[in-house]
């Protein structure tokens, strides 16, 4: 009588965790079962034809086991194993792993009862389950070393991921950080000056932020996206669009944020106000050109005393409003490239 068979679903990313998983089972159930791996030499000998003995292996299989992680339920395979599964009427058993739970599970996956690889409790209905096809009693789960195994690799997966999400983070933040920081050293420096510096390369720590040079707000940005703005509405727009894409990166569930990273995040979603405390202002300000209020702003700016001092209902309080929304986010940019040079430097 030939032995049942199990197939065991994975994506090449995580043929060490199935085969880890085959081993464990074959040791366990002494190989009176035929546990099939796609990805293992004893379940694919050289020469055979790889398609072929998986459609005869899923044809002839008694229980699908399907490897799950955030990686792999966005491939189309292992759905289509698991829905060859379904359509067969072949018991499927998604083991989750890595951060997934079985009630994240996607269609058609949470349509199956499911559990934790890495947990014995879960190992031990997988047992019973092929005990059934046995007719055997359900031998015991002690594995200390496949155990060991799966939480190895779940931590080499959840770095990978975090190196992976963090770099999507910092390519989708890229353009607006730029942004912020020209409007960082735009708002502080006179056209020649700014025109010598290399922003990408630039660490914006060094830059020195001085309250009297705050007038080059009012310059007309020198950026081809941004044609006739004033560098303060550069700088206004340009965190606005920034805080709109960290509302995005927060609300999806699918990106692995490390805790520090999404603390900066948070933070900067919540610090938008500092901009628009003073743009209404100075914006007004900057229109008002017959009695000549810009002219009169930048003078007062120049000759501030430092540091500069709030005075009750004077208009320099809207500047300095925003030197120290300049100094928040030159803090910000630093701690926040900071974090994101940590991570992918590993």
């Amino acid at each position: 009588m030939d032995k049942p068979t199990i197939f065991i679903s994975h994506i090449t990313e995580e043929k060490e965790i199935a085969k880890t998983l085959k081993e464990f089972l074959d040791k366990k159930f002494l190989k009176t079962v035929n546990v099939f791996v796609s990805s293992h030499e004893e379940s694919i000998k050289l020469g055979d034809d790889w398609l072929s003995t998986i459609k005869k292996s899923m044809k002839d299989c008694q229980l699908i086991i399907i490897i799950c992680s955030p990686i792999s339920i966005s491939r189309p395979w292992v759905n289509f194993e698991a829905g060859a599964g379904w359509v067969k009427d072949i018991p499927v058993i998604p083991l989750c792993h890595t951060g997934l739970t079985p009630g994240k599970l996607p269609v058609p996956l949470n349509s199956f009862q499911g559990g934790l690889l890495n947990n014995q409790d879960d190992i031990t209905k997988v047992f019973s389950r092929i005990a059934e096809l046995l007719n055997i009693s359900i031998p015991d789960t002690e594995g200390k070393d496949f155990f060991e195994a799966v939480n190895s690799f779940e931590v080499k997966i959840q770095s990978g991921l975090l190196i992976k999400d963090t770099a999507f983070i910092y390519n989708l933040l890229y353009r607006q950080i730029e942004l912020l920081k020209y409007s960082i050293y735009a708002s502080t420096m006179k056209y020649e000056l700014l025109g010598k510096i290399d922003i990408q390369n630039e660490s914006i720590q060094n830059h020195n932020l001085n309250f009297n040079d705050t007038y080059n707000l009012f310059n007309v940005s020198l950026l081809m996206i941004h044609t006739q703005k004033k560098v303060f509405q550069v700088y206004h727009k340009d965190v606005h669009e920034l805080v709109d894409n960290i509302k995005f990166l927060l609300s999806y569930n699918g990106i692995q944020i490390a805790p520090a990273v999404r603390e900066l995040l948070n933070e900067m979603l919540f610090s938008v106000v500092k901009v628009d405390d003073w743009y209404d202002a100075i914006n007004l300000m900057d229109r008002q050109t017959e009695n000549k209020l810009r002219e009169i702003s930048i003078d007062m700016i120049k000759n501030e005393p430092l540091p500069p001092t709030r005075r009750s209902s004077n208009i320099i309080n809207n500047y300095i409003a925003y030197y120290e929304s300049l100094i928040y986010y030159q803090n910000w940019v630093v701690r926040f490239e900071t974090e994101i040079s940590n991570i992918l430097k590993k």
